[in-house]
């Protein structure tokens, strides 16, 4: 941290703080004479929470995020500090210690005023004092009442080492796609190296205006304000160039797209192919940033030296997570899967982003301020990007479907509930017979296709075609007919291959440790996930023997909360030891009712009732399979309902009188898994909406 002791340059940066802006000229002297100024990079503690009072901090640029810190080291997010913001008032004025910590998420220039001189400035200037006093009032109320709302900006880079690969049409989609998810304010920044000439219409995407040397409005927040267009597309875009061999554009960055914090929730910014020193400091002050690369073997090699740099940059703030590499697929290339590009890098590919193909585009789109090429809606381009926006924007859904064996049925009423509603889900994760109907609906089937696989069931003989004998006893199927039978519907798919990104939960037995899978083959995935203790045969691999997931995590919301899914609606189609006594009753109901049937009335089925009461009452066991089956579910149903109060939105069925084997009970099933949704509807809109 350094500090600057000119006074005009103090007057200068007081100016820019809204507050002091319209006082003459002798009490910003006054002000300017107490103040100091400190220059912090980014993850600098401005203050911590218990800290003692000793300055009011006014931040001049860059980005602050203020939080509290329980006892058990958790974050709570306060606010977000930007240019022209200030904190520690209540301190200053009250003696009390800070409340909260202040980490600049950007390189920042703060001024700051002993709380002495303050309060001594507070006397001398009247003005200031009301408006201070006014501001704290505020203050206090907003923290008694909370409400207040959190303006939260992020900035997203978009990059890639290789021409022509289609990054800035990515960018301006992710851009347009921002603004329709979120409904909040969006800028697109094209930043080039050279002063393209726009208007020969040789780059597409480009914004019409002539770009602003980068060097002219540096410093000056008024003159980035005033080169920004409005474009009828519902986005804002500046276009700006630099030249690399001037080695202050590369400290000031940081100053130039933090200026547009607080006044954008979204600042996309369009960064040149060349990874000078002035890109890799705009990625370094990003909150996202999103790579575009190829497969091949040149941009593999292109790709790590990209991301070793950016680590060597961050230093010890780097985090993985900010790094969404997008991958697009090659004729011809040795990287069929985002994994095996992934450990080649030896980083985690985010997602394959298609081809840009003509047929996916609309002819090109020219606004008041744009010419580029728009994703067609609903094209698999678009499904991507729209995707990723909503993910960004905080407002992806996430469907977890719980297990339940044949109850799981249920999933597909509720299913088509959210496509007759054309309700957006945009991860779905399922453990059990959930991952089964999750996996074929992630894939592309929808949820008519989805009815006409589970009726193959509705004819008991039909189950025989699963069923395979295995010796030694480790279940009663083995498992080979059921792979066949998935491989049928699922194909050879892949993870990657899916419309809607997909987790499955299955449990490694050894350690009792969940897996989450999310690679390789789907059928391979959901094979694991369905291996139920005592019916099917479990997957043994070397120190590992895995099976259903639904045995230690039947409702697994708990996979999308780490993933920062923001809104969960999760199904338990799990029975209640309040439905499973109702079984009980509705069983006992019905024997009464065929006992009462006479001999005169209906032989045939008063001697077959007598029959079966008195085998059952001689002979009758529940079997190994029955045992096991509901003695998890039993402790299935506890554990899942403690995972749905971590959902927004959980749906149970009604499934009283189906037991976990009555596949051939289908459509009952699945009308069942629809009104349960159906009643919950009002609320998933409601949910959807905020």
């Amino acid at each position: 941290m350094s500090e600057s002791n000119s006074q005009n340059y103090r007057i200068n940066l007081l100016k820019q703080i809204p507050v002091f802006a319209d006082l003459n000229w002798f009490d910003l002297q006054k002000i300017a004479n107490k103040s100091l100024v400190e220059e912090c990079k980014k993850g600098a503690f401005i203050r911590k929470q218990g800290d003692p009072p000793d300055f009011v901090y006014f931040v001049i640029s860059g980005r602050l995020h203020a939080y509290t810190i329980d006892k058990n080291t958790n974050k709570r997010n306060i606010d977000y500090l930007y240019r022209g913001m200030y904190f520690g008032i209540i301190s200053a004025l009250t003696g009390q210690n800070h409340t909260l910590t202040f980490e600049t998420i950007n390189d920042s220039v703060i001024l700051k005023i002993p709380k002495e001189d303050f309060q001594e400035i507070l006397r001398k200037i009247p003005k200031l004092g009301a408006f201070f006093s006014q501001s704290l009032s505020k203050r206090i109320r907003l923290a008694v009442s909370g409400d207040k709302q959190i303006f939260d900006s992020k900035i997203i880079s978009v990059y890639s080492p290789t021409k022509r690969s289609g990054s800035s049409t990515y960018a301006i989609n992710l851009a347009l796609s921002l603004k329709n998810q979120s409904k909040k304010k969006v800028i697109f920044i094209d930043i080039n190296t050279v002063k393209n000439n726009n208007h020969s219409r040789a780059r597409i995407p480009y914004l019409k205006n002539d770009p602003v040397n980068l060097k002219e409005i540096l410093d000056n927040p008024e003159k980035i304000l005033s080169n920004i267009r409005h474009d009828n597309l519902g986005i804002d875009t500046l276009n700006v160039f630099f030249d690399v061999t001037n080695s202050e554009i590369k400290n000031k960055i940081s100053n130039f797209i933090c200026s547009l914090l607080g006044d954008y929730h979204f600042i996309v910014t369009d960064l040149p192919n060349e990874m000078d020193d002035i890109v890799l400091e705009t990625l370094v002050q990003s909150d996202l940033l999103h790579i575009i690369t190829y497969d091949g073997e040149n941009e593999l090699n292109e790709t790590k030296a990209v991301i070793e740099r950016i680590k060597l940059a961050f230093k010890d703030t780097f985090d993985p997570n900010k790094i969404k590499i997008l991958l697009k697929p090659q004729e011809g290339n040795q990287y069929n899967s985002l994994v095996n590009f992934g450990k080649s890098i030896n980083f985690s590919i985010y997602k394959f982003l298609p081809q840009v193909d003509q047929k996916e585009f609309e002819d090109t789109v020219e606004s008041n301020n744009i010419v580029f090429y728009q994703a067609k809606d609903k094209g698999s381009y678009w499904k991507v990007v729209n995707s990723i926006a909503r993910n960004i924007s905080g407002v992806s859904l996430g469907l977890v479907l719980g297990g339940g064996a044949a109850l799981g049925v249920a999933h597909i009423g509720v299913i088509k509930v959210l496509e007759r509603e054309n309700i957006t889900v945009d991860y779905i994760c399922g453990s059990s017979m959930g991952a089964l109907i999750g996996s074929l609906w992630a894939i592309g089937k929808n949820s008519s296709e989805l009815e006409k696989i589970a009726q193959e069931f509705q004819h008991k003989l039909n189950l025989l075609k699963l069923f395979d004998p295995v010796l030694p006893i480790s279940g009663f199927i083995g498992g080979k007919a059921i792979t066949r039978w998935l491989k049928k519907h699922l194909s050879d798919k892949m993870f990657y291959e899916t419309n809607i990104p997909l987790k499955v939960v299955a449990l490694d037995l050894t350690r009792r440790q969940d897996i989450i899978i999310d690679e390789g083959t789907i059928v391979d995935a959901v094979r694991r996930s369905i291996a139920i203790p005592g019916v099917i045969e479990p997957i043994v691999e070397p120190n590992r023997v895995i099976i259903d997931g639904g045995v230690l995590n039947p409702l697994p919301v708990d996979v999308l909360t780490r993933e920062d899914v923001k809104r969960i609606i999760s199904v338990n189609v799990l029975q209640s030891p309040g439905d499973v006594s109702k079984n009980i009753d509705i069983l006992n109901e019905s024997i009464k009712k065929k006992q009462k049937v006479s001999f005169i009335k209906n032989p045939i089925i008063f001697i077959g009732t007598s029959i079966k009461y008195l085998i059952g009452k001689i002979f009758y066991k529940p079997s190994i399979s029955d045992i096991i089956v509901n003695t998890l579910q039993a402790a299935e149903y506890i554990i899942a309902q403690q995972s749905a109060e971590q959902a927004d939105i959980n749906i149970h069925p009604d499934l009283v009188g189906i037991d976990w084997y009555e596949l051939y009970k289908v459509n009952e099933i699945i009308k069942r898994g629809e009104a349960a949704t159906e009643k919950v509807l009002p609320q998933i809109k409601k949910l959807i909406s905020e």
